[in-house]
């Protein structure tokens, strides 16, 4: 439950305002989080490539298996970055004449059998290059420029690379465009090198390699040969640790 902070009632306000507003509150918030909560990007199960390059292996084996994702609340962040990536879309849809394919589905490999599919965000046919956006906050903008992307977000870039390769074209390079999700636009920050069909390869051989362990000695035993992580964005390794703190 989502609670926001709502207004003292103003002066001269009774009693019946304030429950007024109170209702129209909850109304909107309840609009908001149903429909964040049923939204295909929260309800998606299968992996896709946004995941396939995760740093914690423990928390890519819990994707593999289909698990379900512990609670971690509303997704706010991520929904402002839907609602960005679809004005992109709509701004970039209006350029396809100068050779812009936007939100392009594409296959970037096969994990167990499975073909591994994601929408793109934006390929320069022109410049050859495979562009995927990221809004993001200040710390985390000013963490990009300092230190370039994370390993997952590099091996999307390639993966869709692949996916664009395997769709007949051609492509040199891959670039995120990392906006300002608070700032002016000047703040932006576009990282790029050339493609590298190798890294979507190791990352799609890993995850290969982790279904055939799934698949042979199980979900728990395969979890149990990785360590639990620390990173702040992984909502499996918490969860991990409480409960085997709970059994000691």
């Amino acid at each position: 439950m989502v609670t926001p902070t709502i207004a003292k009632p103003p002066t001269g306000a009774g009693q019946a305002e304030a429950y007024t507003a109170d209702i129209t509150v909850a109304g909107i918030m309840g609009i908001i989080t149903d429909s964040i909560t049923a939204h295909p990007r929260s309800l998606q199960k299968r992996i896709g490539p946004s995941e396939i390059g995760m740093d914690c292996t423990r928390r890519l084996i819990h994707k593999l298996a289909g698990d379900t994702e512990p609670d971690r609340g509303i997704a706010w962040k991520p929904t402002v970055g839907t609602a960005c990536h679809t004005q992109m879309e709509e701004w970039f849809g209006a350029h396809k004449d100068e050779g812009y394919l936007v939100e392009n589905r594409v296959t970037v490999g096969q994990i167990g059998g499975t073909a591994i599919t994601g929408s793109t965000d934006l390929f320069s046919v022109n410049d050859k290059t495979v562009v995927d956006w990221k809004f993001v906050g200040p710390a985390m903008l000013k963490k990009y420029k300092l230190h370039g992307p994370s390993q997952q977000y590099r091996v999307q870039a390639h993966l869709y690379g692949t996916g664009w390769v395997n769709a007949g074209y051609e492509v040199q390079q891959v670039m995120i465009a990392f906006l300002p999700r608070d700032g002016e636009l000047g703040d932006a920050y576009f990282w790029w090198e050339p493609y590298q069909p190798e890294i979507a390869e190791a990352a799609l051989a890993k995850a290969n390699q982790l279904v055939s362990l799934i698949n042979a000695i199980g979900k728990d035993a395969t979890l149990a040969m990785y360590p639990l992580c620390n990173e702040r964005f992984c909502p499996w390794c918490p969860a991990d640790r409480a409960k085997q703190n709970a059994t000691i």
